[in-house]
């Protein structure tokens, strides 16, 4: 059974609606509301509010979250209302907003693909220490790690510059790469993820000739505006030590909302020691001297514990700031800036590969790996004759990575 209450605001000619549990009264945030009138899609914020004006006279408005019932009601009977909605919690529903399959929202019970969603909170579930190890907690992806600073996703046999990575809509451009495998899943902050998509099988008719494998969509935060007058303030922290590799871990995300401008700002910093690994693995992974540059000379050096992977530690920096404008209900603005850079680090498995009993290799290392990413987003709802709905992406990428081996 679904209960609706009642309670209305009225902000500027917008049409809000209110989604809170029946249970609580407290306000559930990101449901999901769609309706027969318009293609597109909107979520609640963390006062459960939204606009819905261009739902209007819609016949069907559904509305659904993973864990509660979906209700289904005309724009009429929310009206009746004053469009406070309550939702009952019930079975979890395998039925989920996409966006992979078509680059518009849509029900993955409409989509004739294969495609793996993972939310917020299956990824705050996961707490992945990088971007490549929430793919592969997914158990849908295979993650190849020679090294800590890496991961190279791999789906249905295809891997590298046959999968593509896209941002909030833009492609990263991994295409230029070669065909070995790629770590730049890795700049991707799982901290900053809001949602993760991967669409199994060819989707080169939407994204391309590189997305011949799989497409991986990430959707990244989205600023969140107020809808009943007072600022809309809401954040995360987050500091994590794990001992395997002595990581340090802080991250911090603040959204600052008012009626057409939002702001949300998200920092993320990672030092990951030399991982140690498990006690009864293979003797040939064990590390009993490791090379060091010392007077510009390459010394062998032992290691007081060979179960330690030295060198394989590094550090990176994520951040991401967002701006949004909306000056009314039609026209949506949002620009992106994306930021990520690592130190230089070794790949493990060159490492221990030796001749004559004596390392191989003095140095074989990834230099430092730099993303960084302007993003401009236009959003229209047009509802004529020409278009429903209207996307404008323009963007800039800068890439800088580098091989070094001796």
């Amino acid at each position: 059974m679904l209960w609706l209450g009642l309670s209305i605001w009225q902000i500027a000619g917008a049409q809000v609606v209110t989604v809170v549990d029946r249970e609580t009264q407290a306000p559930l945030e990101l449901v999901i509301i769609t309706s027969d009138k318009s293609s597109s899609a909107v979520f609640t914020n963390a006062e459960g509010q939204t606009d819905i004006t261009e739902m209007k006279d819609a016949a069907v408005i559904e509305i659904r979250l993973l864990g509660y019932e979906t209700l289904k009601r005309s724009y009429t009977d929310l009206e009746s209302v004053s469009f406070l909605i309550a939702l009952a919690k019930g079975g979890i529903s395998l039925d989920q907003i996409v966006v992979s399959a078509s680059k518009w929202n849509q029900g993955s019970r409409d989509v004739p693909a294969k495609i793996t969603s993972l939310s917020q909170r299956e990824i705050a579930l996961q707490n992945p220490q990088t971007s490549a190890d929430m793919l592969g907690a997914s158990g849908e992806v295979f993650i190849q790690k020679s090294q800590q600073g890496g991961g190279s996703p791999m789906i249905r046999g295809f891997s590298t510059n046959r999968l593509l990575y896209v941002v909030d809509g833009v492609r990263m451009n991994t295409a230029i790469f070669r065909s070995g495998n790629l770590q730049n899943v890795i700049s991707l902050d799982p901290f900053a993820t809001e949602k993760a998509e991967v669409l199994f099988g060819p989707g080169s008719v939407i994204y391309g000739s590189d997305a011949i494998g799989g497409v991986m969509n990430f959707t990244t935060l989205t600023p969140q505006l107020s809808y009943d007058g007072p600022t809309l303030v809401k954040g995360h922290a987050l500091a994590r030590y794990s001992s395997a590799n002595k990581e340090q871990t802080a991250h911090f995300d603040v959204n600052v909302g008012w009626q057409k401008w939002a702001l949300l700002t998200s920092i993320s910093s990672n030092d990951f020691g030399d991982l140690r690994m498990g006690s009864f693995g293979p003797d040939e992974y064990l590390r009993p001297y490791y090379v060091q540059r010392q007077d510009s000379t390459d010394r062998i050096i032992t290691n007081n514990d060979p179960l330690v992977q030295v060198p394989t530690g590094y550090t990176q920096m994520n951040l991401m700031q967002k701006v949004l404008f909306s000056p009314n209900e039609r026209w949506n603005f949002q620009y992106g800036f994306h930021y990520s850079a690592t130190s230089s680090f070794s790949r493990y498995d060159r490492h221990i590969r030796y001749r004559n009993g004596l390392p191989r290799y003095g140095e074989w290392d990834y230099g430092p790996q730099i993303w960084m990413m302007n993003h401009l987003r236009i959003n229209h709802n047009g509802q004529n004759a020409l278009y429903d709905q209207m996307l404008l992406n323009a963007a800039f990428q800068n890439f800088q990575e580098s091989r070094l081996d001796r």
